[in-house]
């Protein structure tokens, strides 16, 4: 479904933002095992499945902000929904931020159907959502910061609370 005219690649890609998208969630749910996988594609409650819903509304978005003038709080905020999620249910960096290059491969499969004319634009697209994986890299180290802290934290005070039960026993 070429869009009529001379178009470029942004112009085609937001005419095919809907199923862009809709693959991209598919891949990324991949990464999931089987049930969960169904799971976030099925639920659609939002309080029942958080995760899926954060995903079916950050990658949307993510995909507008790509192919537009790029909020730099707005990019920042959307990849840390899922970044976040990602970090907190232990996916490595790179499984948590992978997501964003499996964008980069359905691209090409939507440039390669444009022909030659769109290899220009395709190049400054990946240079774009290089920079995206940068930003959501860092995030994701943020992220882990974060959860390590918390959980030294916990340690300290547990060992702290050891401690007083030994004492008030020795006592």
């Amino acid at each position: 479904m070429k869009p009529k005219g001379d178009c470029s690649l942004m112009e085609v890609l937001k005419a095919r933002k809907k199923t862009v998208v809709e693959v991209w969630l598919t891949r990324t749910l991949e990464t999931y095992p089987e049930h969960t996988r169904r799971f976030l594609l099925r639920e659609k409650d939002r309080f029942r499945n958080p995760v899926g819903h954060a995903f079916q509304e950050a990658l949307p978005a993510l995909f507008d902000e790509l192919l537009g003038e790029r909020d730099g709080a707005r990019l920042e905020g959307l990849l840390d929904t899922i970044v976040r999620i990602r970090a907190v249910q232990d996916f490595s960096a790179a499984q948590a931020v992978g997501f964003i290059f499996l964008l980069k491969n359905i691209i090409r499969e939507e440039a390669r159907k444009e022909g030659e004319e769109a290899a220009d634009a395709l190049t400054a697209l990946e240079g774009r959502i290089d920079e995206l994986a940068l930003l959501a890299s860092g995030l994701y180290a943020k992220c882990r910061e974060q959860i390590l802290a918390i959980q030294a934290g916990e340690s300290r005070r547990r060992m702290y609370l050891v401690e007083r039960m030994q004492g008030r026993k020795a006592g």
